[in-house]
């Protein structure tokens, strides 16, 4: 059994209710890792939600993957987070009582023996009226 190693990685996303026109934006920090690190992804992922009187059903799909670093990243450096939302593939977050359209991203760090460290962030997309 493969036991996690001894890791501190912190960074900051600038809003969790993002502007579908603006890019999301951030920084992420590997304070120390006891292994070296491969890379580090960032993920948005559309998870969508239907819903009917037999219960619900739940679809999560990656819509875009970018690799923010690659290689054992220097430590304590701000490494910059920079996504553009896709336009053909995101819309405003929507739910109604039978549906709803969600999105996530996910930072996933992996580390060089392919072991996968995740966290997930719910974020929220809107479109500014004009």
């Amino acid at each position: 059994i493969k036991t996690v190693p001894n890791f501190k990685i912190t960074g900051v996303i600038d809003r969790a209710i993002c502007d579908i026109e603006k890019p999301l934006a951030g920084t992420i920090v590997v304070e120390h890792s006891a292994k070296p690190i491969k890379s580090i992804e960032l993920q948005l992922v559309r998870v969508e939600t239907c819903g009917c009187a037999e219960g619900y059903a739940k679809d999560a799909t990656e819509i875009q993957n970018i690799q923010i670093a690659e290689g054992d990243v220097m430590r304590n450096f701000k490494i910059p987070i920079h996504m553009v939302f896709p336009r053909l593939f995101t819309c405003v977050t929507t739910a109604t009582s039978n549906f709803k359209i969600e999105y996530e991203v996910n930072i996933v760090i992996v580390l060089e023996d392919d072991h996968l460290i995740t966290e997930n962030f719910p974020i929220k997309l809107y479109r500014p009226r004009s």
